[in-house]
């Protein structure tokens, strides 16, 4: 388990102890094909490509808030985020998550905030196109693998942000 599944599992615990439902998805263990950019979901609302997006949109519209987590590589998200986020298009156009809450966490060594910020701004900047409500950000720079479960200040700084999550 790396960094950035540590903070996420450390987030749906603290929030299940709040008496929150919470599911993890990982991408890594899905089926996602690229977008193709073919445009029919802008007139049916689906998508045409048959993998494990079928099951992660009916996930995504029954959620309340959605956790877009990604470890920061080169100043974005990963390939494996981009590609899942490509992939909302038909949620976009049928407009399914308008007002859900979203949330960005990232995880990485970056050499400065600015260099870590901009992941969770391209999150910001697709949850506002999906006219979605974003509700916060949550950063946590290591450098090491397995630093952020061994590092007591790591998990602290999870729970405050959790926390304030609630309010």
């Amino acid at each position: 388990m790396g960094n950035t599944e540590f903070v996420l599992k450390r987030i749906l615990t603290k929030l299940e102890e709040q008496g929150h439902q919470a599911r993890l998805v990982l991408l890594r263990e899905k089926r996602i094909q690229f977008c193709d950019g073919c445009l029919s979901c802008s007139e049916t609302g689906r998508c045409k490509l048959r993998d494990n997006m079928q099951t992660i949109y009916s996930q995504l519209e029954e959620s309340d808030l959605i956790i877009f987590g990604s470890p920061n590589y080169f100043s974005n998200v990963t390939g494996l985020m981009k590609n899942f986020i490509d992939r909302l298009f038909p949620l976009y156009y049928k407009n399914k998550l308008r007002d859900k809450k979203a949330v960005a966490v990232i995880v990485g060594a970056p050499d400065n905030m600015e260099t870590i910020k901009k992941p969770a701004d391209y999150i910001k900047e697709v949850a506002d196109l999906l006219n979605m409500s974003f509700i916060g950000d949550f950063y946590l720079t290591v450098r090491e693998s397995n630093e952020a479960e061994n590092n007591p200040k790591s998990i602290e700084e999870i729970s405050k942000f959790v926390e304030n999550l609630a309010e």
